[in-house]
């Protein structure tokens, strides 16, 4: 079972701090409640525009699924996404096919496979947005965040234009490697983050390149407090703590000058905003 929004169609999700719109499995049983894979997700199909604030979603095969995938690329599936956490899925937490995306103060957690899948090109932005996987449940061969412009259909690949931003995110797990970009030159691959946290093989990605990564704190624990709980709220002595750009936050303060829990950002005494989802407070 699933939520599915044709070509279209309209969903609109407006959830409130401490009153969170929640997509789950209807097992509430012990042995269920917290099951990956007990449903399928929220399928969001070309021509669709789906807005969501305050939510949570969890345990689905994919959280939410962009796409499909169709010879004539048009009226690519829209999604603005804020204040929300998508945890414990079996697949990904967010996997889009030449999708767009608006995403700020979201965390995307632990999957079996991506928190993040972003393929077969589309536009993409996201600020103050923990993409953090600690999945062990199996052994996870994917990284955190996928990037890409293309997708290998046996017979039919298909390739469309990339722009991808990241601003104060954080992007870290369990794996060495947390960032894979799959890059094809047949056509156009805009990539950027900026002043966000990573966790990265060199060897695997070219992080020297200061167009792509810009002011970058790189293969630092972010001091998650219980990632494999799926808390990645930031614990003390986090690098991610005062580490982010005002210029960052400040692009959209009507969203982004409190966090995902409505604490302001920065933090009073503060010398700025911290990284990712979470406003840290000091007690």
């Amino acid at each position: 079972s699933g939520l599915l929004v044709f070509d279209g169609g309209v969903l609109s999700v407006n959830g409130q701090l401490g009153s969170e719109v929640v997509f789950a499995s209807d097992r509430l049983d012990e042995f269920y409640r917290d099951q990956a894979g007990e449903w399928a997700g929220l399928w969001l199909f070309r021509g669709s525009e789906t807005t969501i604030d305050h939510a949570l979603i969890k345990n689905a095969n994919v959280g939410i699924l962009m796409g499909p995938l169709t010879e004539e690329q048009y009226d690519k599936p829209k999604l603005i996404i804020r204040n929300t956490v998508l945890e414990n899925m079996a697949g990904a937490g967010l996997l889009a096919y030449n999708g767009s995306v608006r995403a700020f103060n979201t965390v995307f957690g632990n999957s079996g496979q991506v928190s993040a899948g972003l393929t077969t090109g589309g536009d993409y932005e996201f600020r103050h947005c923990t993409f953090g996987n600690h999945w062990f449940l199996g052994n996870r061969q994917t990284p955190a965040l996928l990037v890409s412009n293309w997708f290998d259909v046996p017979g039919m690949p298909f390739f469309e234009p990339l722009d991808a931003y990241f601003g104060n995110c954080i992007i870290s797990g369990n794996n060495l490697n947390e960032l894979r970009l799959d890059e094809h030159p047949s056509t156009a691959f805009e990539f950027k983050m900026e002043r966000c946290l990573l966790r990265v093989k060199p060897e695997d990605v070219d992080v020297s390149d200061t167009q792509r990564f810009v002011d970058m704190i790189l293969n630092q624990s972010p001091n998650f407090k219980m990632p494999i709980e799926n808390d990645f709220q930031l614990d003390t002595l986090s690098p991610a703590k005062d580490a982010g750009y005002m210029s960052i936050t400040n692009f959209d303060p009507g969203v982004l000058s409190t966090d995902i829990l409505g604490n302001f950002r920065p933090a009073p005494g503060s010398s700025g905003p911290d990284l990712g989802a979470y406003e840290r407070q000091e007690n």
